[in-house]
């Protein structure tokens, strides 16, 4: 599992979790420092127990959210949103869908009615490269004629 969150540059942090539990907060001895002035020192924790993993605000004074919703403790599943001030973490599975799994989603989305350009639009952003709006048509290449000008 990972947590993928904004930088206040603007560009994308990916912290990988391990077995090991990590501390969300302002202050210099949480492991992912938070600068913003709604957020506690040592905010939030979150550690793997018996196999999954857990979230508990460490009595925090504005309160931690998961999917917008107020928590104490929380059983994290993949696709959670936690917000803690102003930043929302993103807590996703490290595991990617199979081929056979991607071919049947996108022939699902086809049948729905969705087209090509969309789908492939779709899956260039979530690559995290915008497409540009040129490059979501088709390129013909020219060819060139056995023995014509180099």
């Amino acid at each position: 599992m990972k947590l993928t969150f904004p930088r206040p540059d603007g560009t994308m942090a990916v912290l990988k979790l391990t077995d090991q539990p990590i501390a969300l907060g302002r202050g210099h001895e949480a492991d992912v420092v938070i600068s913003d002035e709604k957020v506690s020192r040592i905010h939030c924790g979150i550690r793997l127990w018996d196999g999954a993993y857990f979230l508990k605000d460490l009595k925090s004074r504005n309160g931690t959210f998961v999917n917008e919703e107020p928590v104490d403790v929380v059983k994290l599943k993949a696709g959670d949103r936690i917000r803690v001030g102003s930043v929302v973490f993103n807590f996703e599975s490290d595991v990617r869908p199979g081929t056979e799994t991607i071919f049947h989603q996108t022939e699902q989305e086809f049948t729905a009615g969705k087209g090509y350009s969309t789908i492939l639009r779709e899956i260039v952003n979530d690559m995290g490269q915008p497409l540009a709006p040129s490059e979501h048509k088709p390129k013909t290449e020219r060819f060139k004629k056995p023995g014509a000008g180099k």
